[in-house]
């Protein structure tokens, strides 16, 4: 059955428009609809088995967006990350790398941190390696000290009591000295 202009449009279009709609429809009268849209096609609901997949597929999907929240919060302790700040190699150190993941202020005014290391050659004294803020290029804060294993490796947890905003980065040094063996 062929669908009537006057009934799809109605009568107070401006007759320019009207001409214009009028071409249209004749037009698309003329084409006919397109095979794949038969009107008295069947709709055929999915099978059972079938909406059990997608049921299965969704409920995974939630479950994968679960997990990458948690990713997003430091699941052992439920603390979420505020920033992470990664240093670099010095000549003294070239191969070492560090990533410090500081975490969300705490209710005293502290930040809580995680320090990891990699590659930090063995300490010329076997002293320690203390973790430092940094003003105008100087030592300004300790954060704290810490050991690594035969491979100068390390990951360990810290605080620093400070407002970061006075401060314009971070270094590693060995205990004792003030030659920076990682910076930002």
């Amino acid at each position: 059955m062929r669908p009537d202009f006057d009934d799809l449009v109605g009568s107070d279009l401006d007759p320019g428009e009207r001409a214009r709609l009028e071409r249209v429809h004749e037009l698309l009268v003329t084409a006919g609809p397109p095979p794949e849209a038969a009107f008295d096609a069947p709709v055929t609901p999915l099978p059972t088995r079938r909406r059990g997949a997608l049921l299965a597929l969704a409920a995974a999907l939630a479950v994968a967006a679960f997990a990458l929240g948690a990713a997003v919060v430091d699941g052992s302790s439920g603390r979420s990350v505020d920033f992470t700040e990664t240093t670099t190699g010095t000549p003294a150190a070239a191969d070492a790398t560090a990533s410090l993941t500081v975490f969300d202020l705490d209710a005293a005014g502290n930040w809580p941190m995680e320090l990891t290391v990699s590659g930090l050659p063995a300490s010329s004294r076997g002293r320690l390696f203390e973790l430092w803020l940094t003003r105008d290029g100087e030592l300004a804060a300790l954060c704290g000290g810490f050991l690594t294993d035969e491979d100068g490796s390390a990951s360990v947890p810290m605080n620093a009591p400070y407002r970061f905003d006075e401060f314009d980065g971070w270094v590693i040094v060995e205990e004792g000295s003030e030659s920076p063996l990682l910076s930002t």
